[in-house]
Order: structure tokens, then C-alpha cells, then sequence
């Protein structure tokens, strides 16, 4: 495996920092490729070509003139995978440096194996988001060739019934906080690791929303799980989170729940409050927050414009406990703490001031759309 040349820099000199000593990274065709002699980079060390050919343990220089290239010290191959991909050389008196050899070596080793495993996920973490967002936006994506060696490569199980869930941190009023980068990071991680917790889970990042296909779980258990992690994210790092969550139907399509999820979602984010939000529960919310301000606001005029802010809110009030009570007069009035007549004069004045009865069931519609717009304006 070749390594790059700031790679290679970058051990050395951190391997320097410790044992005080220059260091030369030399490649698998014998060119040092970095030190901290910077006149020895980009030449040819016959002495580590020698070790590379040979496949020697180790190479001790005992004078400077020995090899062409080269300087008195110790030479160890860095071998990865039992293939010999560089040598790491230590210029110095040769019994002073060569207690360091063995310790620089698998240091080295460690090192470029750590970042080769690294490299190798990062890779997959690409293959595997580019994979789940095509399933997620191609209904026609499973029937193509490849889909199902695909996902058996990445460890994907497409048979099984899955949730999606949809998540975003609201974050536009805390723009200017100096760590907000930091406790995004670590409510995100927080998220993942909680949503996340089965091998099954898988998540993806598409643009600012945070999306998980996870195994079938109940709306019960979902609520309680997600509810719990919107609770910390907000008491931990002050940061709102919003979620939305498909429609629990087996029969539906990957890219179908992944539509309710997202809707859900845009309506938790529009009532502004750190919410977890069901496609089910959805009823004026699929397509009020969609509706432009300026309409909203037109809206609202056209059936409370006589009235005064505050009497509209007073009468947004009256009227969601008169809905929710079926039209009972009654039962809204000793909510409301005043006598039915009280409740019945207020109604006359309400449809003097607007034109629209709001006993009427025609107009039962018109007040439910002016009082949902409204919450914009309040």
C-alpha cells in the first residue's frame, strides 16, 4: 500500500518530538519521501533498497559513506499485511538509536494500520450511504441488478420490516454560540449510538437531517425511546431535536415511509418546541406548514380581520374548546368559567364581526384553517 508523503511527514515528525532524533520515512522503492532533514527528501536511500530487496530485519549504517544516500544509524522495514511497504530510519550513533528501533517500528506499523482500517471504513460508510439513499428515493432500486449482492456485501438485510425515522437539531437561534459545533457533535453522537444500538440499524446523513432505518418497533415503544433522547439532547446541550416517524405499516415501500417520515418532520420543526412527531397523528399538518406566510396571513384577515389581536386570541380559545366539545355550549362555557349565555352572546358577536356563523358546520373549516394559520402570527 503506498503512503503519501504528509502521511509519512507526519510520523516522523511526531516520532521525532519523542526520541529527539531525525527520522527519514523511506519508500518501498527506496526514496525517502519525508524527514526532518528536509535536503534527504526525495532521495534515494541505498541502504533502506538494500533492506527492502534483501528483506532484511534490520539494517545498521555504521558510517555515513556505507551506502550511497545514507547515514550512520539504524533502518527497520514496516511491514503491513507480511509485505514490506517502507523503512523508518533513525540517523544517530547506531548503539544509541537502536534502542529505539523496535518501539519506532511497530509505532509505525500500528500507526499506518490504524489509519488503513480507518481509510477502509470511510469507504464502506460511502458505499453504504449511497446505497440506502437510492433505496430511500427509487422505489424501482431493489429490482435493479446488483441490489441484493450489494446489500449482502454491506450487511444489509432488505427483507426485514423496518421504521424510518427523520431527525434535525433546530440550531438558527443559536448560530452564534461559540461551542455549537462541539455540542451538535456530541448530541448527533448521542443519537446515533441510541438509535443505532443492533447490527440491522443503519443511519445516513442527507444534508442538514439525520435519517435511521432501524427494525420494526412499535409507535409505543418508538415514543418512549425517542421522546427520552429529544429530553437529553435539549437538558444536555440545549439543542431542540425533531424527529418524524413513518406511518408502522409493513406494506409500504422504503421510499413511501421515508416521504411520511420527512413530512412528519417538517411539521415538528414548523411548530418550533423540540417534538416527536407520528405521520399518523398528522392531520392539518401535511400541508400547513407548505402554505406560504403571505397566504397564512391573508387567510386569517379574510375571517378575523375585524378583530383585534387580542380578541382573536381570546376567540381562538373559546372556539378550540367549543370544537373539541362537539358544539356543546354547556360543556364549553363551565370551561370557560362563564354563564352559556355569556358563551352564546360571544358567538353572535363573532359572527357579527366575521360574517361566518361558527356554529354552522360549514364554517367549522373556515375557523379550524384561520385558528391553525394564526399560530404563526401569535
Amino acid at each position: 500500500m503506498p503512503i503519501a508523503k504528509p502521511f509519512a511527514m507526519q510520523i516522523v515528525e511526531e516520532i521525532s518530538g519523542i526520541i529527539h532524533q531525525h527520522i527519514n520515512f523511506i519508500d518501498d522503492q527506496g526514496i525517502i519521501i519525508a524527514s526532518t532533514d528536509p535536503s534527504r527528501i526525495d532521495s534515494v536511500h541505498m541502504g533502506a533498497k538494500r533492506l527492502i530487496d534483501e528483506g532484511l530485519t534490520q539494517l545498521i549504517i555504521a558510517s555515513d559513506d556505507q551506502y550511497p544516500g545514507s547515514r550512520k544509524g539504524i533502518n527497520l522495514p514496516i511491514t503491513v499485511d507480511e509485505k514490506i511497504i517502507g523503512v523508518i530510519g533513525i540517523t544517530g550513533e547506531p548503539q544509541e538509536v537502536s534502542k529505539f528501533g523496535e518501539i519506532i517500528r511497530k509505532f509505525t506499523e500500528m500507526t499506518i494500520r490504524d489509519v488503513a482500517i480507518r481509510e477502509q471504513k470511510e469507504q464502506r460508510d460511502k458505499v453504504l450511504s449511497r446505497f440506502l439513499e437510492n433505496w430511500l428515493n427509487d422505489p424501482e432500486y431493489p429490482q435493479s441488478p446488483g441490489f441484493e449482492k450489494t446489500a449482502a456485501s454491506l450487511g444489509v438485510n432488505p427483507s426485514v420490516h423496518r421504521r424510518v425515522l427523520v431527525a434535525s437539531f433546530a440550531v438558527s437561534d443559536v448560530l452564534g454560540t461559540s461551542d455549537l459545533q462541539e455540542r451538535l457533535d456530541r448530541a448527533t453522537r448521542l443519537l446515533r449510538q441510541r438509535l443505532c444500538d443492533h447490527p440491522d440499524h443503519h443511519t445516513i446523513r442527507i444534508g442538514a437531517r439525520l435519517v435511521f432505518l432501524i427494525l420494526h418497533q412499535s409507535d409505543d415503544h418508538l415514543r418512549l425511546h425517542t421522546q427520552s433522547i429529544i429530553d437529553e439532547s435539549l437538558a444536555f446541550y440545549q439543542l431542540r431535536l425533531h424527529v418524524g416517524v413513518d406511518r408502522d405499516s409493513s406494506d409500504q415501500s422504503l421510499p413511501d415511509a421515508y416521504n411520511q417520515a420527512s413530512k412528519a418532520l417538517s411539521a415538528s420543526m414548523a411548530f418550533g418546541a423540540s417534538r416527536l412527531l407520528f405521520y399518523r397523528d398528522l392531520h392539518l399538518d401535511l400541508f400547513v406548514h407548505e402554505i406560504p406566510e403571505t397566504l397564512k396571513a391573508e387567510f386569517v384577515a379574510k375571517i378575523f380581520g375585524a378583530c383585534s389581536i387580542s380578541e382573536r386570541q381570546a376567540y381562538c380559545t373559546m372556539l378550540k374548546l367549543l370544537y373539541h366539545h362537539n358544539g356543546s355550549i354547556q360543556k364549553t362555557a363551565d370551561e370557560l368559567f362563564i354563564h352559556k349565555n355569556t358563551l352564546q352572546y360571544q358567538l353572535n358577536r363573532l359572527q357579527q364581526l366575521t360574517g361566518y356563523d361558527p356554529r354552522h358546520t360549514q364554517n367549522i373549516a373556515l375557523y379550524t384553517l384561520a385558528m391553525e394559520f394564526s399560530k404563526s402570527f401569535t
